[in-house]
Formats: structure tokens, C-alpha cells, sequence
């Protein structure tokens, strides 16, 4: 959990210098840029595209919500809240009264709960692409303590660990001032004790500009 702690502060400062780069070569446009704050949210689907999960699990679905602060054109910043449920592999539940622990949750579904600071760069009006780090909490249907404590390279009680996601998509624009429908293809991955277990997927979100995140106009000047 130090490395973790270490990683999360680190990503946090990288954020900070961010927004102080973006914003001080342009102070009267980065101001009203400052203002636009967006909440998108949607589904996910992904697989299991390491070996050692890939033998027993596939299909993982989920939602996620994104709250998101415009730095910039081509700069934005925010914070991801990922929920995925991923099941096993049909007929591997092949299990005997020795089996241990970690084969019995090994052979069972697992969520996955994730809470990522984001920061993702715009390569035009449609294009963009991103990358996110942050704290991962894994339950197992068999026993909610072992976590993802099944895979071989962790520890019998896995449950937290470093969740990672890479990126790229395009908006369509279903309103030019706030709705927008975004796809991206993700590469995800969870990290503990030096291992990595990836999963490649998509997401599908809505973004519009909340009612009361909207930035307010600017009353008329007094004669």
C-alpha cells in the first residue's frame, strides 16, 4: 500500500503542474475555459487478454462515471469511478472437495471496483485519447477477502491494487454546446506485487454539461 500512496501523490502532483502549464500563458481564455465542467458516465465491456486470467474468465461488464475540468483545448483533467463484473470461462468449474481457496475463487466471478484521477489529451474537435492510474478493490463471489488472491503471482488476499487505463476515442456530437456520444478502445490492466493482469475493451459514454456545473453568464453592465 506505500507504493500505492507513493504512485496515487505523484500522479496527483504530474496533474497539478498540468493545470499550472496550461493555464499561464493564456490567462483571459484559460479563464473561461476553467469554467467548463463536464459528467459523462456509461457502460464497459472488455476481456481478459493476460494468460493467466484468460484460462478461466472471460467477458467482463460494467459501467463508469467521469467528472471532467476543461484546461484547455487540447488538455482535460478529471477523476473515473470504473464497476466491472467479469465471469468465468464456460465448463471450468471443475472442482473437488480438496480444492483450495484461491482454485475455488479462481473458477468463480469477480467485481472490480476502480477510482482513477484521469488526464486525457484532444487531437481535434473528435479525437482523443488518455491515460488514468488509481486504487483498484477486487471481491471474489467465492470469498469477498481473497479478492483477485487467486491468480498465482498475487497474495491469497488480494484485494487491492494499482489500476491502470490507456486509451483512445472519438465524440459524436449530438449537440455542439454539451451532448456528446464518446467510444473508446481501453486498455486496462491491475497491478500488484509487480504483476500486471490486462483486459482490452470499449467504452461507450454519455457526456453532457450538467445543469448546475454549467458556467453562469456574465450579468449586463450597469449604466
Amino acid at each position: 500500500m506505500k507504493k500505492i500512496s507513493v504512485l496515487l501523490l505523484a500522479t496527483a502532483l504530474l496533474l497539478g503542474q498540468f493545470i499550472v502549464a496550461q493555464t499561464s500563458g493564456e490567462p483571459s481564455k484559460a479563464t473561461n475555459e476553467r469554467k467548463s465542467v463536464y459528467f459523462e458516465s456509461g457502460i464497459n465491456a472488455s476481456l481478459p487478454v493476460h494468460i493467466e486470467m484468460y484460462r478461466t474468465h472471460r467477458l467482463g461488464i460494467g459501467i463508469n462515471a467521469r467528472v471532467g475540468k476543461i484546461v484547455s483545448r487540447k488538455v482535460e483533467l478529471g477523476i473515473r469511478f470504473d464497476y466491472d463484473y467479469r465471469f468465468i470461462k464456460n465448463n471450468t468449474r471443475i472442482l473437488t472437495a480438496e480444492s483450495t481457496l484461491a482454485e475455488r475463487a479462481s473458477h468463480n466471478n469477480f467485481s472490480l471496483f476502480c477510482l482513477k484521477p484521469n488526464i486525457q489529451f484532444n487531437m481535434n474537435s473528435h479525437w482523443f485519447w488518455g491515460v488514468e492510474t488509481g486504487i483498484g478493490y477486487a471481491l471474489s463471489d467465492e470469498n469477498p477477502k481473497i479478492g483477485l488472491g487467486f491468480v498465482s503471482e498475487y497474495a491469497s488476499d488480494q484485494q487491492f491494487g494499482l489500476c491502470s487505463d490507456l486509451y483512445l476515442g472519438r465524440y459524436f456530437v449530438i449537440n455542439p454546446k454539451i451532448n456528446k456520444i464518446g467510444i473508446s478502445m481501453n486498455l486496462t490492466q491491475f497491478l500488484a506485487h509487480g504483476h500486471a493482469e490486462n483486459s482490452l475493451g470499449f467504452k461507450l459514454n454519455y457526456r453532457f454539461l450538467t445543469s448546475f456545473l454549467k458556467p453562469k453568464k456574465n450579468a449586463p453592465n450597469s449604466v
